[in-house]
């Protein structure tokens, strides 16, 4: 009999690392067959126009007008005909994130992948022995219409929109819209007409999630103008999928610009830098402001993230940026009057130049200072190499708290360039990333100031850093509430026997070590889990190999923070 679960829809959306492909498809196929039952039992919510899911005047089963189930599931449709809990009614938002195709093999034998649908005045021989795209759009839409005034979330590819018009209508408490499977034919037109058509009869839609054309034979990509305005009242708009989506930023017609909470673009893109709209006066360049020096020099104001700006309620910020200067103006307002600025508690940046990202950290973590939380900065390429800058990189920090600051990521040379005594002045700080990429210049003793952050639960190292036995010792004396240890990639040589145990031992409140060093450690790691007694610590290994503790160890995927 298939598993009950109390919370199926945990087992679509749930990524368990210790299953096989197999097994989850094998899964997906029960979870289907239960929830076809629950629309089952009630025949009066789908469409009367379906005429070939009517005889009599009475809508029949679901099952009408599919192929006969395999055996396994067959022997257990009568017991689950009438299940005890309406699971579809009890769950109050929807992802449609189950691949069908894949579990039709299993609960469908027999079947033919490629065929035209089949009409009401086919032969039964043939409805019984086929499965087309049609029909896993028919059972996809039977799903959405089960109680559709329930759905809060719909996500959907949009090769399969267009199959799903009639059920726009009746989705009155939809508020998130999530479009994805984008391929070469990429046509935005089905998407606007769900959106112009749910904005008329309901206008409930707040957030919009879609992921944009990758692919490199499209030579006009579409223009997200219409999908942006026809959401009356955004809140969270993620474009992170979408490639290019900030080439246009300032140009999107966002209706109600004083609802919008979260605006997430794609921190691998850096959009191109727009022309001057005159060539610049003969002025001398102005100098470049020091984190130590108060109030900032501010240059000439940019209008790159006009529409940002113009955004009161923005709270979540994830953009590439070309111009150094694009946040000059949040440091004027600050200093012009701090209650008028934003209240922006979560800053991804990016730039393909370390220095630009350099600059624009520093500037917003000046003009927003009251309120961040979770700050992280990327540079996406290596800067020129210059002998000065190995011998005294151009540090960037700040020497003013930033009280609510609980979560800081770096990656590239910003890793690197970070002053370290920051952190005296985040006092909340729980969490810290620091990514290097290769070749990236580090010091021995660079990471030993980690300790200015004293609340520190998850540490995580990924790159060329370089461990020693005195760094670990210093970790652990500091770090004492310290949860989760992640390393990855960096240099051990220095790094003995006793220096690592001894390290991990003085970290008591450690539960999970995520660890990626190479052979040697693995086999130190071994020696340490046996010899030492902790029965709340997690070891964790990114390896092709079989778990080494069996129960305890599990596979990692590639950990980037």
């Amino acid at each position: 009999m298939p598993l009950l679960y109390s919370g199926p829809f945990d087992l679509i959306e749930s990524n368990q690392i210790s299953w096989s492909s197999q097994e989850r498809t094998r899964r997906h196929a029960q979870l289907l067959f239960l929830l076809m039952n629950c629309c089952s039992e009630h025949p009066q919510l789908l469409s009367s126009t379906d005429d070939n899911n009517s005889e009599g005047g009475h809508p029949s089963s679901l099952w009408a007008n599919l192929p006969p189930v395999c055996p396994t599931f067959h022997s257990d449709q009568t017991a689950l005909k009438k299940p005890l809990v309406d699971y579809l009614a009890a769950y109050h938002h929807h992802y449609l994130c189950m691949n069908l195709s894949s579990t039709f093999p299993i609960l469908f034998p027999n079947i033919q992948r490629h065929s035209l649908p089949v009409h009401a005045t086919a032969p039964s021989s043939q409805v019984n022995t086929t499965i087309t795209m049609f029909t896993r759009n028919e059972i996809e839409r039977t799903l959405l219409l089960h109680q559709p005034d329930r759905i809060k979330t719909i996500s959907l590819p949009i090769q399969r929109l267009a199959a799903f018009e009639s059920v726009g209508p009746h989705l009155s408490s939809l508020v998130r819209f999530e479009l994805f499977g984008v391929s070469w034919h990429f046509n935005l037109d089905p998407a606007i007409e769900f959106l112009q058509q749910h904005s008329r009869l309901h206008g409930t839609i707040r957030e919009l999630k879609l992921a944009g054309p990758n692919d490199d034979r499209l030579l006009q990509k579409p223009s997200l103008h219409s999908i942006m305005k026809a959401i009356k009242y955004p809140k969270v708009i993620d474009l992170s999928r979408y490639k290019e989506a900030t080439k246009d930023l300032n140009s999107y017609e966002i209706q109600d610009r004083d609802s919008l909470e979260q605006l997430l673009f794609d921190l691998d893109f850096v959009p191109p830098p727009v022309p001057p709209p005159s060539p610049p006066s003969l002025l001398h360049p102005a100098p470049v402001a020091s984190f130590l020096r108060e109030p900032r020099l501010v240059q000439e104001q940019d209008h790159s993230l006009d529409l940002i700006r113009t955004c009161p309620r923005l709270t979540t910020l994830q953009i590439g940026i070309q111009s150094p200067t694009a946040f000059n103006w949040a440091v004027s307002r600050y200093d012009a009057d701090p209650s008028t600025m934003q209240h922006l508690n979560t800053l991804h940046l990016s730039s393909n130049k370390t220095s630009t990202v350099k600059q624009a950290m520093e500037d917003c973590v000046y003009a927003f200072r009251d309120t961040l939380e979770d700050l992280k900065g990327v540079a996406l390429r290596l800067s020129p190499v210059d002998p000065a800058l190995s011998e005294c990189p151009p540090f960037f920090g700040w020497t003013w708290p930033l009280h609510r600051l609980t979560v800081l990521s770096l990656r590239g040379e910003l890793a690197g360039w970070f002053d370290m005594n920051s952190l005296k002045y985040c006092p909340k700080l729980t969490e810290f990333h620091l990514t290097l990429y290769p070749y990236s210049p580090v010091k021995v003793d660079y990471l030993e100031k980690v300790i200015f952050a004293p609340h520190l639960k998850v540490l995580s190292l990924v790159g060329r850093w370089i461990l020693t036995d005195r760094l670990l010792s210093i970790l652990g004396d500091g770090l004492l509430k310290l949860k989760t240890l992640t390393v990855d990639g960096c240099e051990h040589d220095e790094l003995t026997d006793d220096g690592l145990f001894q390290g991990l031992d003085k970290m008591s409140s450690l539960g999970t070590i995520e660890v990626e060093l190479g052979q040697r450690v693995e086999a130190l790691m071994r020696e340490y889990r046996v010899a030492r007694t902790r029965p709340d610590l997690s070891i964790r290994m990114r390896s092709d190999d079989a778990p080494w503790f069996e129960g305890e160890v599990r596979l990692m995927p590639a950990f980037r923070p």
